[in-house]
């Protein structure tokens, strides 16, 4: 090396020694600083591997990356741990819950070997048998568990499951009853085993199973929305409003509890609060009828009526088979007095049930109560041609058709309608009889039928809803 290179090296050398020495408080003497030993640090030791540490980890990465990540580790798993039964149903759980069924199978396969008896892994072939559409293996699966565990808890609620769906709820709930007995907290037992006994009548086992469900699953608004329900059974709207509500601060955005809200709120005839609740419903899911169907009928209560036309009219257009929202539509609009386009939405009902004898009545009135004389010439029409032939000659409903025809004998067609057994068909025909007398300017007579209709209890028929409007002058000139 050059000197003059290698000194300047050496002089640059010393100075940064001096400089560091400085910094250290000992700058005097640069060459004399002890120098500590050089440890060379020992190796780590290698990580024991054990199966709860793996576990630790397969939770890690589930809780903080993907499945897909978790499933990696079982790259890095020793040889001696390659049949280890519990960490390998682990990997096929978790392969069955990112719908890898085919892998999730093979690894049935394998850990079937090890031990073919094993009730977690039948569960496992039974789910893998339910996700491929598998109906007979699935049975097969759940036969072969039961006769080595009679009280297995969830092939039982399974199978509860499966006759709840087919209504047959006296099977459903002897299954989970058998669930129960293996376990008695078992939260999906106890949730089919409280709706199978609702569903049966036997309101005080429902009572007890959800009361029971709340206590060990404080967080179940499905527990709390059948108190709710039960509630209702019992008529105590207060205490129904109060356990819905502790379901919807659960679950919120649930379509079906704001439904039930609504309806429960009407009974307390909190009009404006029922309204808001079945609003919520319909914003949740502005796809589905029925929030429109109990808005509708709240809207037509308070004599919203146009309020009301617009929510059937959308149940039309959601659900077609549902023909008493095309009903409430033409009576609507009879409310409105817009006779042809209410005539218009009978017809359409009587297409959709075409076995019912009264729109074929309330199609020949709207010819009536248009008023003109081509109107009512074609309402008479409308009963020769149509009407009186739908109906049996030595029946009421014929004798107050042909009294609008031929305006022969009334008081024969009053005695027929009264002897009607059925409070509901009598008031429907007693109806009729006021419309005739009030078509026919006898306002004094049709008043005395509509009061009659009026005394009828729980009346179930559509014409009531007219009765009452007739009641109050709407449609009575």
């Amino acid at each position: 090396m050059n000197k003059k290179v290698g000194y300047m090296l050496l002089t640059v050398s010393a100075v940064s020694l001096l400089f560091l020495a400085a910094l250290t408080g000992c700058a005097s003497k640069p060459e004399s600083v002890p120098q500590p030993p050089v440890e060379i640090p020992a190796e780590p030791e290698p990580e024991v591997f054990t199966e709860e540490g793996f576990i630790v980890r397969l939770q890690r990465a589930l809780r903080e990356s993907t499945v897909e990540d978790a499933l990696a580790l079982y790259d890095e798993l020793p040889e001696e741990y390659a049949d280890d039964f519990d960490l390998l149903y682990l990997k096929a759980t978790l392969l069955f819950s990112i719908a890898d069924y085919e892998g999730a199978a093979a690894q049935a396969d394998e850990l079937e070997e090890i031990d073919p008896v094993n009730t977690d892994l039948m569960m496992l072939r039974m789910m893998l048998a339910k996700a491929s559409g598998n109906a007979a293996d699935k049975q097969k699966v759940l036969q072969d568990l039961l006769k080595v565990d009679p009280t297995n808890t969830d092939a039982n609620t399974e199978l509860g499951d499966e006759w709840m769906l087919k209504r047959n709820f006296k099977k459903a709930n002897q299954y989970y009853i058998k669930a129960l007995a293996g376990d008695a907290n078992n939260v999906d037992a106890l949730l089919g085993y409280g709706q199978s006994c609702y569903y049966l009548g036997e309101l005080q086992k429902a009572q007890d199973t959800f009361e029971k469900l709340t206590s060990v699953d404080p967080t179940n608004a499905f527990a709390w929305s059948f108190l709710a329900k039960l509630d209702c059974e019992y008529e105590d709207y207060a205490s129904a409003i109060k356990n819905i509500r502790h379901a919807l601060d659960l679950e919120p955005e649930f379509y079906d509890y704001w439904v039930d809200y609504g309806l429960y709120l009407n009974h307390r005839n909190l009009n404006q609060e029922a309204i808001d609740a079945w609003t919520r419903a319909i914003e949740l899911r502005p796809d589905y009828f029925l929030a429109y169907v109990y808005r509708g009928g709240i809207y037509d209560s308070l004599n919203r009526l146009e309020d009301a036309l617009n929510d059937f009219v959308t149940v039309t257009k959601l659900n077609k088979e549902y023909y008493y929202a095309d009903e409430s539509i033409a009576v609507l609009l009879w409310g409105l007095q817009d006779y042809t386009r209410s005539r218009a939405w009978f017809e359409k009902t009587l297409e959709l049930y075409p076995s019912s004898k009264s729109y074929y009545m309330m199609i020949a009135l709207t010819y009536f109560m248009e008023g003109t004389k081509e109107a009512k010439k074609q309402g008479r029409d409308y009963l020769n041609k149509v009407v009186m032939k739908k109906y049996s000659k030595d029946s009421a409903e014929y004798a107050v058709a042909r009294l609008f025809y031929d305006n022969l004998q009334p008081a024969q067609v009053d005695t027929k309608v009264k002897a009607i057994t059925n409070a509901n068909e009598r008031g429907r025909w007693l109806f009729y009889l006021g419309m005739y007398f009030h078509i026919n300017g006898n306002d004094e007579m049709a008043y005395k039928y509509y009061s009659e209709v009026d005394n009828i209890q729980s009346a179930q028929f559509f014409e009531f809803r007219l009765n009452e409007w007739a009641m109050k002058g709407i449609n009575v000139k």
